[in-house]
């Protein structure tokens, strides 16, 4: 278990088999995000894992900083050839990532615009 000594923020991880399941507690801030990060980075980058969950039931509250360290994890995942997904969502938390639209991003197109090169062509 990981957590921020000045917020009370956990992340608990747990390998099964090849899926990697990261649970959070508390509110993923811009003074979390790096916890939440680095707890949940091993998994995306396991060879031997192919699926990332993460469990956001307990989360009451998700800024930018959390969405977009979604995003990294993401993007990270579909580079390295695994399924990312986020779950079990409170109303708020939900919200703020339909705004965002991060539950219909498709990591391969969201990989494409922000982590290659321009085209010559543009």
């Amino acid at each position: 278990m990981t957590a921020c000594e000045n917020s009370p923020f956990t992340v608990r991880t747990q390998r099964s088999g090849s899926r990697f399941v990261a649970s959070c507690q508390g509110e993923m801030d811009m003074t979390t995000c790096g916890v939440f990060f680095a707890a949940v980075l091993p998994g995306v980058t396991d060879t031997t894992t192919d699926r990332v969950s993460v469990d956001l039931a307990e989360v009451t509250f998700l800024s930018a900083g959390g969405l977009r360290t979604l995003l990294l994890l993401l993007c990270t995942a579909h580079h390295n050839g695994k399924s990312f997904s986020v779950h079990d969502t409170q109303p708020q938390v939900r919200r703020v990532l339909d705004l965002f639209g991060f539950t219909t991003f498709k990591a391969g197109l969201v990989w494409a615009a922000t982590m290659l090169p321009p085209s010559p062509y543009n």
